[in-house]
């Protein structure tokens, strides 16, 4: 009797041991399985110089920029952005550029709405921009919309080669000893006006006037004058350009600013 009771003791600790060994074995060889998000390698941001969900006036040029960044919010500077932009429904218009980002990460592709084509009712409606970048083999974009209608009345937008496009607008900045090409567009509200008469004014931070020049618009209206931003330190600040012309004697304005960086 005594020994099936030692019988059965064995074999109940037994029982024990091996469901503590098997336990402890299944804990010890369960794979330790890490779950990730999708790598971050930076960010990109597409936008103009209105804004996103901005609109423009058939005539105007249109600037898209795009910011890129890496995952320490430092620029990213010399890399490839191709911009991708497509017409408004049924316009059929797509169109592409690849282009690098500058010193401050900042890539930027201009879009001459009446360039594409002279009928306003084609290229009016809402168009959108995808912006795409490769850092790291990995690709990231940024995409944003705005809209082309039509101009109600006569007008004037005076514009860089680093936007300011619309009314009292800002350009991208420059640095000292660079050129700055201006562009003035004159419309009567559908329409390029060549032949115009346009007056270009700029001012440096300090106030003082540095150019005071007439030129005469295009076929496609637009007047053009550029000129350096000197190398002293009174050229550091923010710059001010104003236009004007004359349409059926009245009198139309448009301004811009940039800042000049060390």
């Amino acid at each position: 009797m005594i020994g099936l009771r030692t019988e059965v003791l064995k074999a109940s600790i037994f029982a024990v041991l091996t469901a503590i060994l098997l336990g402890a074995s299944t804990y010890m060889l369960s794979p330790y399985i890490e779950t990730r998000g999708p790598r971050q390698v930076g960010t990109l941001d597409a936008y103009t110089e209105r804004g996103v969900g901005s609109f423009y006036f058939y005539n105007e040029n249109i600037s898209i920029f795009a910011h890129l960044k890496d995952t320490s919010n430092n620029p990213v500077a010399d890399a490839q952005v191709t911009f991708v932009i497509h017409g408004p429904p049924n316009s059929n218009i797509t169109l592409s550029e690849t282009t690098k980002t500058n010193s401050s990460g900042v890539a930027v592709t201009n879009l001459p709405v009446l360039d594409i084509v002279n009928r306003p009712e084609t290229i009016l409606g809402i168009w959108d921009a995808v912006a795409t970048a490769e850092v790291a083999d990995t690709q990231i974009e940024d995409s944003l919309a705005f809209e082309v209608v039509t101009s109600p009345n006569p007008f004037i937008d005076v514009y860089t080669n680093r936007g300011g496009n619309g009314s009292n607008t800002s350009s991208e900045p420059y640095s000292r000893n660079e050129t700055v090409n201006l562009y003035a567009r004159v419309s009567n509200g559908t329409n390029p006006l060549g032949n115009s008469l346009v007056t270009f004014a700029a001012y440096w931070p300090t106030n003082k006037l540095i150019l005071l020049t007439t030129k005469e618009s295009n076929a496609s209206g637009i007047a053009t004058e550029s000129f350096r931003i000197p190398p002293v330190n009174e050229s550091i600040g923010p710059w001010r350009v104003i236009v004007s012309v004359r349409i059926s004697d009245q009198v139309f304005i448009d301004a811009l600013t940039f800042e000049c960086k060390p």
